[in-house]
């Protein structure tokens, strides 16, 4: 008897086993049978405009969305909307450094996009003008905005040798990354002129001289440790409008042109003038 009722212990185990499990499989197969039919509501775009910048809008990105469904978004199942794909062509736009989309629980496809933040602006010889961003892209100027940076001017991309062309513009941002993290130096420097010979010229904000930087690619720290020495010491006593050119290139020394064209030369802990 105790047979009998072990053998139909495990029929009922068995049945009520296979039993969760179709109940399971209905259940999930409903699940997805309704999240196929859900549908886009709605289209919600976040920019950070905190940011200061504005060189795209919300309705620019809901229109390359609505393009690129090749109809529009809303209305569409959300089973059919590859949000991969549509967060890379997204980031095609060249002031787009990140996108981000997905949905909430109201069934609106959120677009959080993050944009690229200019550090200085190219005007070359040729009349081209673009934007260096942060992580060293190249950005189109924007006719609806416009962000004040240092400029760059000169030979800079003439596109006559694309492999000087890319020194001159790595050696730019590596210039204007060093400006940018030093407080004073951002708010001193204004310009920067390149020669053909890929030496830097840095024009100030004020003091009406120039600062004769020459190469950039090596030894920018100390270069600017003599500069910012030189203006807490030197023409904090002479003013600032004694010189015309104030140069760097030589190792250890600040070497002034006056305006009369004396010359006068400064070692570095030298704070006679």
């Amino acid at each position: 008897m105790k047979k009998v009722w072990r053998i139909l212990g495990k029929i009922l185990t068995i049945g009520f086993t296979l039993s969760c499990a179709c109940l399971f499989i209905v259940v999930l197969t409903s699940a997805v049978q309704k999240q196929q039919e859900l549908t886009c509501q709605g289209v919600k775009v976040k920019i950070d405009y905190e940011s200061g910048l504005a060189f795209i809008n919300e309705a620019e990105v809901t229109e390359r969305l609505n393009f690129l469904s090749g109809e529009s978004i809303i209305g569409r199942p959300l089973a059919q909307i590859d949000f991969h794909t549509l967060e890379k062509e997204i980031e095609k736009n060249p002031y787009v450094s990140n996108a981000e989309i997905f949905v909430n629980g109201q069934q609106t496809i959120v677009v959080e996009i993050v944009q690229k933040r200019p550090i200085l602006r190219v005007i070359n010889n040729d009349a081209v003008s673009y934007y260096i961003s942060e992580k060293n892209d190249r950005m189109p100027v924007n006719d609806n905005f416009a962000v004040r940076v240092p400029v760059a001017l000169g030979y800079v991309a003439t596109h006559t040798n694309v492999a000087r062309d890319s020194m001159v513009q790595n050696t730019l941002y590596n210039l204007t990354g060093f400006i940018e993290k030093d407080v004073f130096l951002r708010a001193l420097i204004d310009q920067v002129y390149v020669n053909e010979n890929s030496e830097f010229d840095l024009i100030p904000k004020t003091g009406n001289h120039v600062i004769r930087f020459g190469n950039a690619t090596e030894g920018m720290a100390d270069k600017f440790k003599r500069l910012k020495i030189f203006y807490h010491d030197g023409l904090t006593k002479t003013g600032w409008y004694k010189y015309s050119s104030i140069n760097l290139k030589f190792d250890g020394q600040v070497v002034c042109e006056k305006r009369d064209s004396a010359q006068a030369s400064l070692p570095r802990d030298n704070n006679n003038q």
